[in-house]
């Protein structure tokens, strides 16, 4: 065990001031403002705001003003929405500031340095639209196809679309973009050019189980330095793990988002031809840890994983990574007797696993703090998980998990729900009612 990675001081602090949250539902036309209080170890619900269609996901631009969500609506949109500030209480309201069209239903968005053009993709396409100068979304730059260009009228643009087409955008510090798509199994690599915001198509990596594995890569995420890429698969429920080198990815490792006991579980419908619905579980997200100044690079990768079905509960794995990024065992490996690595149990020395309480149905969505602003990261890290399960309703729709980092105490544990059990989300006069939390996100 490297023990330059562990934590320098010991134990967790909480900050008195309120963590400010907004989440998306899956299945209301509305957005979520929270308040987490670390001293209480509880959620408020401050404000519903009215939206335009289900299924948000958010991303916060740099200067943390703005959000820009994804929908499920007809025809399909992407939003821009100010966040206003309660001078020193955090965010106190959540404001539409504009809404365009798209051609296909999008699932990701993401907005890299410089911070002026905006990137969504789903289904068969993806479209690049410039920022205004107040953060809105200006013209649409370029539309990306992953479908033949002679075949996108008739092809779905719908949420179902998400199946089996693109998924995510995620850039690297190097300047390159890449968007997983679930039915051909490849992670579509691009250039990015930082003045006009276009993208150009470099490489094609297909996944390292082969054209006939069906693995459906669903999120990706890129280490700081440029050089690792990750990629969570939704049919095989994998962790794959890529070097970026010289406009290619080449395959490092590939871990399970399972524990060993449940990675050859039984299929509830072994027989069917669509592999989004041949396995128990379903690959979903993933985050890295946040940077600091006692750890520039990311100590730890998070995972989910969901149920398949209400029987099945879903799973959080915490990745450990090296200064580089490369994923490592959280301990020494056991040994036979014929001193050769077990390799079975040693996979799961690789992550620290949580059962979630919940299927977690379409969410086990996941954002990442440490635990007070402007400290040494030493103390740990709020983990946001959202919950689109029906039990969830009524508690636990959005949660916040605590992490202390690699040592001693290294479990995660719930520390906070919302609603409570006692609450319904929307409950109060006036509000929209709320529910199947889909992503939540830190504002502060």
């Amino acid at each position: 065990m490297d023990n330059e990675l562990l934590p320098s001081s010991a134990g967790a602090t909480v900050a008195d001031a309120a963590y400010h949250i907004l989440s998306g539902s899956f299945r209301s036309l509305s957005l979520a403002l929270l308040a987490f209080s670390p001293a209480n170890k509880s959620i408020e619900h401050v404000k519903t705001i009215p939206a335009f269609g289900p299924h948000q996901y958010l991303a916060l631009n740099a200067a943390k003003d703005v959000v820009y969500t994804t929908s499920w609506a007809t025809p399909p949109i992407l939003s821009s929405w100010a966040l206003q500030r309660n001078h020193g209480s955090g965010v106190g309201d959540v404001k539409h500031m504009n809404t365009v069209q798209i051609t296909a239903t999008s699932s990701y968005i993401d907005i890299p340095p410089p911070y002026n053009f905006v990137y969504s993709a789903g289904g068969p396409t993806g479209e690049v639209h410039a920022l205004a100068s107040d953060g809105s979304f200006g013209e649409k730059v370029q539309q990306f196809l992953f479908v033949p260009e002679d075949e996108l009228e008739k092809a779905d643009k719908s949420r179902v679309a998400l199946r089996y087409g693109s998924h995510g955008v995620e850039f690297s510090s190097t300047g390159y973009g890449f968007i997983p798509v679930l039915g051909s199994s490849t992670i579509e690599m691009y250039r990015r050019d930082p003045i006009t915001g276009r993208l150009e198509h470099i490489f094609s990596s297909p996944s390292p189980r082969g054209p006939s594995s069906h693995d459906g890569p669903r999120h990706v995420k890129i280490h700081p330095n440029g050089k690792i890429l990750y990629c969570v698969t939704e049919h095989t429920n994998y962790l794959d793990t890529y070097e970026i080198k010289e406009g290619t990815l080449h395959h490092i490792s590939s871990h399970s988002l399972l524990p060993t006991s449940l990675t050859n579980s039984p299929s509830p419908s072994d027989s069917s031809d669509d592999p989004h619905l041949v396995s128990d579980f379903r690959g979903g997200t993933l985050m890295l840890t946040p940077s600091s100044p006692a750890f520039p690079a990311p100590i730890a990768l998070f995972t989910t994983t969901r149920g398949a079905t209400p029987a099945q509960k879903g799973w959080t794995s915490v990745f450990r990574l090296d200064r580089d990024g490369h994923v490592i065992p959280t301990s020494p490996p056991p040994v036979a007797q014929d001193q050769t690595p077990l390799q079975d149990v040693a996979e799961d020395l690789v992550a620290v696993r949580f059962e979630t309480p919940t299927s977690s149905g379409k969410a086990n969505a996941l954002n990442i703090r440490s635990k007070t602003s402007g400290d040494d990261g030493s103390s740990g890290f709020w983990i946001l998980l959202t919950d689109d399960d029906r039990l969830a309703d009524k508690s636990g729709a959005v949660r916040v998990l605590e992490w202390n980092g690699w040592g001693p105490d290294q479990n995660l544990r719930i520390v906070a729900e919302w609603p409570s059990g006692s609450e319904v989300g929307g409950s109060e006069e006036g509000d929209v009612e709320f529910t199947g939390s889909s992503h939540a996100i830190w504002l502060d």
